[in-house]
């Protein structure tokens, strides 16, 4: 895996827990709401309980899956520091910041007093220095 990918797995699962969440909010009302159906004899007003049945067994199985996520989330977050901690401070303060943090590598630049320039310099740099890191792990647990 490269390491660029190896470290952007945290915004997914953070998306992905997001979006779940989202899709969780559109279930719950859809179970808790009541539907107006016009047509030209009558208006219903009550739910459906099928309909209702059929909400709350999709919220049970997002509940779960969200959980699923962020559990995942959890161990790939701790993953990820253990990995970087490995690194020389300055990769590890920069990779922490940009993909633990979600600081923009403008916003680095801004913190360190230094210029954008500077922060892309050393974010490639230290994604480098990862990736050598990843490849001697994975070489390792290879036996090689």
């Amino acid at each position: 895996m490269k390491a660029k990918e190896y470290l952007l797995q945290l915004k997914k699962l953070d998306r992905l827990i997001e979006n779940k969440k989202a899709e969780l909010e559109h279930w719950q009302a859809l179970a808790t709401g009541t539907t107006v159906a016009l047509n030209e004899n009558k208006v219903q007003t009550s739910p459906d309980p099928q309909k209702m049945a059929s909400a709350v067994l999709r919220i049970l199985e997002i509940k779960a899956e969200i959980n699923d996520y962020m559990n995942k989330l959890i161990d790939t977050r701790l993953n990820i520091i253990s990995t970087i901690e490995k690194l020389n401070a300055g990769d590890y303060d920069l990779l922490h910041h940009v993909y633990v943090q979600n600081v923009s590598l403008s916003d680095y630049a801004d913190l360190r007093g230094n210029s954008y320039g500077w922060a892309k310099n050393r974010h490639s740099k230290a994604l480098k220095r990862l990736q050598k890191a990843l490849n001697g792990a994975a070489e390792h647990e290879n036996g090689q």
